[in-house]
């Protein structure tokens, strides 16, 4: 009797007359199938779940509503598609790498949303930076994190004062010195506050990223790449810093209602920006049916 054994398969020889038929293994029957592991699995990129399925339904949905003492800043998702798309392309091409940590050091704007969902295209893990943190404290975080690029702003009126935010990074970067391996910085003119630019390394956001290409396919990725690094407030030595998978946000934004904004809701809550339920409403309007099947969860904010 001739065998061949494939992997989900076998095949035997038909026996000649007469002969009795072969004995079958008791396995047979069985799936020889094995589930893939995790890092087998392809996720869709999260930047495509937020905004490019929405493309060919309601491009001109308001994507992102900021509201702000100036008033309230929207964007739809086909400009909001073009800007993660341009960001993305200019991280590429000044060397950020899938698997590369990318430091976000701004306030909640709609620069600082385009730029994780920019990292996530790329396959980049972005690292939220609190904008009241100390040089010292900066300084811990970039070199645990290894962070290649950092996109900051020239600063921001805090409850207590102005807050430099471009030269509070200046003197982490100092203090860190060859220990970073930061090569990037982009800087957003938030407030027009004086500031000092370092030849090769810093680069205003505006002046580079509109000149690249308003598209960029994003990167298939596995469901357990890490997509965030996420540290506690405080200073080092209380702080701990955790790295959530594609998978889990994933799941959050395949949202029936097709609400897009659970993604950005989900970080922001995570990150401790806002503290009242009200304001991530107001800022992420969450569909009202999505909140509730999270009550009590962890997740959303109580209704």
């Amino acid at each position: 009797m001739i065998s061949m054994n494939y992997e989900n398969s076998a095949l035997r020889s038909v026996p000649r007359t007469g002969a009795a038929l072969p004995q079958q293994p008791p396995t047979a029957g069985k799936h020889r199938f094995r589930p893939q592991p995790d890092h087998g699995r392809r996720a869709l990129n999260v930047s495509a779940l937020c905004v490019d399925r929405h493309l060919g339904d309601c491009p001109d949905r308001a994507a992102v509503i900021i509201r702000t003492n100036a008033g309230a800043e929207a964007v739809c998702y086909r400009e909001l598609h073009e800007r993660v798309c341009r960001l993305a392309n200019a991280l590429k091409d000044q060397g950020v790498q899938r698997g590369d940590r990318v430091a976000i050091h701004l306030p909640l704007m709609v620069e600082s949303i385009v730029a994780l969902l920019a990292c996530a295209r790329i396959g980049a893990v972005h690292v939220v930076l609190d904008t009241e943190l100390d040089a010292h404290s900066m300084a811990e975080r970039l070199m645990e994190c290894g962070a290649v690029a950092v996109l900051t702003g020239d600063g921001i009126g805090g409850a207590s004062g102005p807050v430099p935010l471009k030269a509070t990074l200046d003197g982490a970067l100092e203090i860190a010195g060859t220990r970073a391996r930061v090569h990037l910085v982009l800087v957003t003119a938030i407030n027009g506050a004086e500031i000092t630019m370092t030849a090769g390394r810093d680069h205003y956001y505006d002046a580079m990223v509109d000149w690249y290409e308003p598209d960029f396919p994003p990167e298939a990725m596995y469901r357990d790449d890490p997509l965030f690094v996420l540290y506690s407030s405080g200073d080092r030595n209380g702080a701990c810093a955790v790295w959530p998978a594609q998978h889990g946000v994933e799941c959050g934004t395949d949202a029936p209602s097709g609400g897009a904004s659970g993604a950005w809701w989900y970080h922001h809550n995570h990150d401790g920006g806002a503290d009242d339920p009200a304001e991530l409403r107001q800022v992420f309007p969450l569909a009202q049916k999505d909140r509730q099947g999270d009550e009590g969860s962890g997740v959303g904010p109580e209704t």
